[in-house]
């Protein structure tokens, strides 16, 4: 990640972006990794210094990090459904996260999702954002660092002015005795494909697994 400029006026740090997380984690750890802060602020006439870091991912993703009055604990200014995003980006697990403004609330229905496959087949969505950049980078960074997983990028909702019409993928099973039927119905080419090699790659199934293209349900 490159470091955002400076200059900005300092408003801009919190306006752009909400306060979404809040992090309790070392700041000697912290700058081991990224470095001394882009930008120090002296507050409350010299009792504390507010320290920034601020930076843009090559997925276009900007977050600013201020450590405010403890040394050891952080705000992240990104926004709420990009917490994953800018976690993975950062490096950091979920145990140094005190506080997101997304806990407990459900994905949005509509925008780019990151879906996870396991070994089993088993599929849910993991993220969702607008910015479809964003969530292939997730995506991305997710399926480096996955054992035995994969996971894929699917639009959820109604396409946005320009895009191409939306087509599902069905994952067709078929005997030897030609009969066909569709055993899962994905959003992404990738996916399926993907699924439909799991069930060939099992010797417990004698069928044959293959994927075409299909029309949305209504």
């Amino acid at each position: 990640m490159k470091p955002l400029p400076t200059d900005r006026p300092r408003v801009w740090l919190f306006e752009r972006h909400a306060h979404a997380v809040t992090l309790k984690a070392s700041r000697s750890s912290f700058e081991r990794q990224w470095g001394p802060p882009h930008l120090v602020v002296t507050r409350d006439e010299g009792r504390f210094l507010e320290a920034h870091w601020g930076w843009r991912s090559e997925c276009g993703l900007e977050l600013v990090v201020v450590s405010l009055r403890e040394a050891d604990r952080f705000h992240v200014f990104i926004e709420p459904l990009e917490v994953d995003h800018a976690m993975a980006h950062l490096g950091l697990k979920d145990e140094v996260v005190e506080w997101r403004a997304d806990a407990g609330l459900p994905l949005p229905r509509e925008g780019w999702a990151v879906t996870r496959m396991d070994e089993t087949g088993n599929r849910y969505d993991v993220a969702l954002s607008p910015e479809r950049a964003h969530v292939a980078c997730f995506a991305r960074i997710l399926e480096e660092r996955a054992h035995k997983q994969s996971y894929y990028v699917e639009f959820r909702g109604t396409p946005a002015p320009g895009e191409p019409a939306r087509k599902d993928w069905a994952v067709i099973r078929q005997d030897e005795h030609g009969n066909r039927a569709e055993v899962a119905r994905l959003q992404s080419e990738q996916g399926a494909h993907a699924f439909a090699d799991a069930y060939e790659a099992d010797p417990r199934h004698k069928q044959t697994y293959f994927v075409e293209p299909v029309a949305p349900r209504s």
